[in-house]
């Protein structure tokens, strides 16, 4: 009697351990899958976050975001697939036509090992964009210390290279020439925008509480201006400049050092000859460079010094960003970009780049984006072309008798800012 009663009580705690281990199992498979699902929105979230630094990349515009390790599948639908730990994601960015949203959407699928050997699992995020508000190329002068104009008789104007009713062949035409030019300074000084005899057909803009300050100038539409009005036509002096000038950083590239050499092209000798088959990095600058890519990225870690003799040729169809670390100085033929084009050169200045000297001969062609630099205008042409595109920087002045025409096309191009996070939905 005894022996059947002890095996039914084994038998029972049997049943009760089998039943307990079955629980703890159970649980514990239910705790690792809450943690591998909620590991998998965290790795999708990581390729959101890689696809907004690709829209955000200094020199990276939705033209060209096949850059960085993202491939371009074509039809508006650009991807990269990247790893987190032992754990993957995959990150598309899509713009027009992939998808109808006037600004980018970044899509990102997150992939996790399943617990004890179960299937992966997958969890996907969809974030809508918005531009971030911000000052940049497209905005004309833009300083955020005060403006100088300490020549004589500067005068700045607009054009529009992208429409032939204001521009001949995307070039500034005197006859075509338009009175939307915007000068902003960030400051509220008392000395914010210093005109002197200077002449502006467009419009100038301070922080509430800045000062414009003119001798002889004159601000305002064209009639205004050519009619030799001075001083400030109403509604053409406006204290609402606001924002900020983001920091330029330096793109994630794999750098190559150009072999320095004795090319003559075109009769110049030049010691450097860039294409766009790489990115490249100097330690310096200091010798003439030609640029024959479409898109040619050039990083200078260190000070860029264009002296008499020497110059920066960037060839008909070649285009040229040029990333900056230490100061600028360009003298002798400057900067030739024979396009016309201000998109065609970039110059973008670290936030250790804090001095900016354009005193060549040639006329510049180009923009300037250096939130920390003192920017330094001189020399200019032998025509009306002098400056042609904009300029960013921490403060300007402009000697001698300097044209500056602002083109308005930049205003298409996507500001350096970038874009910012507008929805987020898991999908």
């Amino acid at each position: 009697m005894t022996l059947p009663v002890t095996l039914l009580i084994c038998g029972i705690l049997g049943i009760l351990m089998l039943s307990y281990l079955s629980i703890v199992q159970s649980q514990h498979l239910s705790v690792t899958r809450a943690q591998s699902w909620n590991s998998a929105i965290v790795t999708a979230e990581a390729g959101i976050e890689e696809g907004l630094a690709q829209l955000n990349a200094a020199g990276v515009s939705t033209n060209n975001l096949g850059t960085n390790g993202w491939t371009d599948l074509g039809g508006g639908t650009y991807r990269k697939t990247n790893s987190v730990g032992g754990n993957s994601y995959v990150a598309s960015i899509l713009i027009s036509p992939a998808v109808t949203n006037p600004y980018p959407v970044v899509v990102s699928t997150g992939y996790v090992a399943g617990p004890i050997s179960g299937p992966a699992l997958v969890r996907s995020v969809r974030l809508n964009t918005r531009p971030r508000p911000a000052l940049g190329v497209g905005s004309g002068i833009v300083m955020k210390s005060t403006v100088d104009f300490s020549g004589q008789g500067v005068t700045v104007d607009s054009f529009n290279s992208s429409n032939t009713n204001y521009s001949t062949g995307g070039l500034y035409d005197p006859a075509k020439a338009r009175d939307q030019a915007i000068v902003t300074s960030l400051s509220n000084a008392t000395n914010a925008i210093s005109l002197g005899n200077g002449d502006i057909e467009g419009t100038v803009h301070t922080a509430p509480g800045g000062v414009v300050d003119f001798n002889g100038g004159s601000v305002g539409d064209a009639n205004w201006v050519t009619n030799g009005n001075q001083g400030i036509e109403t509604g053409h002096d406006v204290a609402d400049a606001s924002g900020t000038l983001g920091d330029v950083v330096l793109p994630d590239e794999t750098w190559m050092t150009p072999l320095a050499g004795h090319s003559k092209i075109g009769g110049f000798q030049y010691k450097y000859v860039l294409d766009d088959s790489s990115p490249w990095e100097m330690t310096a600058l200091d010798n003439s460079l030609y640029v024959s890519g479409t898109n040619v990225i050039l990083y200078v870690n260190g000070d860029v010094k264009i002296s008499s003799g020497m110059q920066i040729y960037v060839a008909p169809g070649a285009k040229l960003t040029m990333y900056v670390s230490g100061s600028t100085s360009i003298g002798g033929n400057g900067v030739i970009n024979p396009s016309g084009q201000a998109q065609d050169f970039s110059y973008y200045g670290l936030p250790s780049n804090t001095s900016v000297d354009m005193n060549a001969n040639a006329n510049f062609v180009g923009t300037i984006y250096a939130p920390e630099a003192d920017v330094s205008l001189g020399g200019g042409g032998s025509n009306y072309y002098d400056f042609i595109g904009s300029a960013v920087g921490n403060s300007l002045k402009m000697n001698g008798h300097f044209h500056i025409h602002y083109d308005e096309a930049l205003a298409d191009v996507p500001a350096y800012n970038g874009y910012l996070a507008n929805s987020w939905d898991e999908i």
